[in-house]
């Protein structure tokens, strides 16, 4: 394998590999507590989500570090990996950023198609929340629900006491 930065950037890629693989079968939980309305799990989810996005940034910024100073030793036009991959010469090097780069692109679109499917559920769990509350007879008030007492009948003991 070439210089120490090729080896260094084929590290990060392995940890993005790993580590968005982490955050795709997080988004996978996600669905499921989510369909199931399992608020516990939700709310642990949500944390680890959060600190899988803090350790993401991390690794991309490393990356692009990392991509940057390839690209200045190898006199490259570009810091992407594909540019890297392209100006290289070890094929065994090559052949594992573009493995890397491969098995990237599939976590990527993963995590955007589940990303895209949490949308949706939540936005019709939150329609069907919101309908069943109209249908209750809640309706939004400063910021509040407060109760539309027009289409709220009272039970008849209340009818005949106050």
């Amino acid at each position: 394998m070439e210089h120490n930065s090729i080896k260094n950037l084929v590290e990060i890629l392995k940890s993005q590999v790993s580590h968005y693989s982490l955050i795709r079968d997080t988004l996978q939980e996600e669905k499921t507590a989510v369909t199931s309305w399992d608020n516990d799990k939700i709310k642990e989810l949500s944390k680890i989500k959060e600190q899988l996005s803090k350790k993401e940034k991390l690794l991309e910024e490393a990356r692009k570090t990392i991509s940057l100073r390839i690209k200045e030793e190898y006199n490259l036009d570009d810091d992407t990996v594909l540019a890297i991959i392209d100006g290289i010469d070890d094929s065994e090097c090559r052949n594992i950023l573009t493995q890397l780069r491969d098995e990237l692109l599939v976590l990527v679109s993963e995590i955007s198609q589940l990303t895209v499917s949490l949308k949706v559920i939540y936005n019709t769990n939150l329609k069907i929340i919101s309908d069943v509350k109209l249908k209750m007879g809640f309706v939004p008030a400063a910021n509040k629900y407060g109760m539309d007492k027009s289409t709220v009948s009272m039970p008849s003991a209340l009818q005949i006491t106050g």
